[in-house]
């Protein structure tokens, strides 16, 4: 049994995830603490879905779309469904199924497809992320736009509009901490009704379906409003641990002082003492990102991001027993 986690903070990136509009301004998702101060966030969603675009981009990975009516119709057996055959084809040729789960419900083709058990086709996912939360706090900035420039070009000679477009958004620049933790006895394995689990995948592409979500981690972006916000890490801190355990992420005590990070050394410390396998725990930075940078390489020892993740892909195919 075993489970790898790291907790992340991001480089800097501006305004990430809008939730409503209110008239034409656009809001960002937030969260209020109890100082009354409010801080922006990055919904596990929102996350999620750019790894996954990612995924599809640089990786090859397939995810699900519409060609999942042929896997049901190629999978009825006695006019039902057979949930077991299903489930397995989906994580051996959706990385999306096999890493982020899914649940299927009311599932149909030509006519409404019955089930060989249950009421619905299922899967936990194996790779769980948190919402990525800002360091800094919102301070209210706003960003008035407008399209003139477009609309004294072309949008006043073929579209029927009187007025440029006016709009407000609500903007915040940060970096920002979040934390990923994936059941390594759960990828590549179909869990069915009894509690029982079958192996769908060899270890070698275990490892490799790990190994590329930890690369897309590495280069993590988002694209947004016409924006390319850089995600990689500044820090990560994590480990291929027996206890599944998100043990990071509480641990990460950070803040903005005079443009640069500063982090709480001591908590980290205290917390690194609670992993079972101590001489597991990987950590790496960014050379000159931290004010306490030397104060961090005193009580760790501190590796680049590359010889972090290349140690955390190395942690992976040791556990898979795969070179």
């Amino acid at each position: 049994m075993a489970g790898l986690t790291l907790t992340i903070i991001t480089s800097k990136a501006t305004s990430l995830n809008y939730g409503e509009t209110v008239g034409n301004v656009s809001i960002l998702k937030k969260l209020s603490l109890g100082d009354s101060s409010q801080i922006t966030f990055v919904s596990d969603k929102a996350l999620k879905y750019d790894m996954k675009r990612k995924g599809r981009d640089e990786k090859g990975w397939k995810l699900l779309d519409e060609k999942l009516k042929e896997y049901i119709e190629g999978n009825i057996k006695d006019d039902k469904l057979d949930v077991d055959q299903f489930g397995k084809a989906l994580i051996k040729d959706y990385q999306e199924f096999d890493l982020f789960g899914g649940l299927f419900t009311n599932l149909k083709t030509e006519r409404k497809v019955k089930l060989s058990y249950g009421d619905s086709v299922k899967r936990v996912c194996p790779a769980k992320v948190t919402y990525a939360f800002s360091i800094s706090k919102f301070s209210g900035d706003m960003n008035f736009i407008n399209n003139i420039d477009a609309y004294n070009r072309y949008i006043k000679h073929i579209e029927d509009k009187q007025d440029q477009a006016i709009a407000n958004s609500e903007e915040h620049t940060s970096h920002y901490l979040y934390t990923l933790t994936v059941d390594l006895d759960r990828v590549g394995v179909w869990e069915k009704e009894d509690g029982s689990k079958e192996e769908v995948l060899t270890k070698e592409e275990k490892a490799k379906r790990v190994q590329d979500l930890l690369d897309i981690i590495m280069t993590l972006d988002r694209q947004i409003r016409g924006r390319w916000e850089n995600l990689s890490p500044v820090f990560v801190v994590g480990g291929v641990f027996t206890a599944k355990h998100p043990f990071f992420m509480d641990c990460v005590d950070a803040k903005e002082v005079e443009g640069r990070l500063w982090i709480n050394v001591q908590r980290l410390k205290e917390c690194v003492e609670l992993v079972p396998e101590q001489e597991k725990v990987v950590l790496g930075v960014l050379s000159g990102t931290f004010l306490n940078e030397e104060e961090l390489k005193s009580a760790f020892t501190v590796k680049t991001l590359r010889e972090t993740f290349d140690e955390l892909k190395r942690q992976v195919r040791e556990y898979y027993g795969v070179s």
